[in-house]
């Protein structure tokens, strides 16, 4: 009878993988996944059935209409979703000038944000709102008015009667604030007057997925 030969080292090692009951022996499967534009949605997601982001909306960078370039966020498309709180759809940490600013620097901010209206506020430290300055603002007051823009003041131009709302407000509450003063944007501040965010009829065009409620903002603000 003719003896078997010993299993050398390797063979005993593919039998000890074959044996353990681990797929790949132990080894495990790796996928690397590369390149492929998809971010996971940034920022709270509003109450609701989960968001079906359409593919043309994946890793929408800058500001987009009139944000969520600050905190990394896309300004996406959501379906079936309708945000309930103001802190749910607003632009987080706006861009800001203060009272002192000149309004050439103001429009180097709008230019380079891509915005139209900046929070005015007191200082960098308590960020208490104290007045917006728009872009219209700047055109009317300063341009219109062959006003040096570099020595004029944000503070001299800027509106000081303020339509605000809170992060934890409905946000239909803020949208009828709209309506009723022809307002394009709304400061969100909270309880210590610091603004937090900002809300723009863009937002609401863009992300509250209501055609009636948006075309009705629309006409409201657009009547002024």
């Amino acid at each position: 009878m003719q003896e078997k030969s010993k299993p050398n080292e390797a063979e005993r090692e593919r039998e000890r993988r074959r044996q353990s009951g681990i797929p790949g022996g132990g080894e495990g499967r790796i996928d690397e996944v590369r390149g492929s534009g998809v971010y996971p949605m940034s920022g709270p997601h509003p109450i609701g059935e989960a968001p079906i982001i359409s593919e043309p909306a994946w890793g929408q960078g800058k500001r987009g209409t009139e944000g969520y370039k600050d905190h990394g966020e896309s300004a996406i498309y959501m379906v079936n979703v309708h945000p309930e709180k103001c802190r749910d759809l607003m632009t987080k940490d706006p861009v800001f000038c203060t009272s002192n600013s000149s309004p050439a620097d103001a429009a180097r901010l709008m230019k380079l944000h891509d915005i139209g209206a900046l929070p005015v506020v007191e200082n960098e430290q308590s960020m208490k709102l104290i007045g917006i300055v728009t872009d219209r603002d700047i055109a009317v007051k300063v341009v219109a008015e062959a006003i040096d823009p570099l020595r004029t003041r944000v503070g001299e131009i800027m509106s000081r009667s303020l339509v605000t709302c809170g992060p934890d407000d409905e946000l239909d509450a803020a949208i009828q604030s709209m309506e009723r003063y022809q307002v394009r944007r709304v400061p969100v501040c909270d309880n210590s007057g610091r603004v937090v965010g900002m809300i723009s009829q863009a937002d609401i065009a863009i992300r509250v997925r209501s055609s009636p409620k948006t075309a009705e903002l629309v006409e409201a603000v657009s009547a002024h």
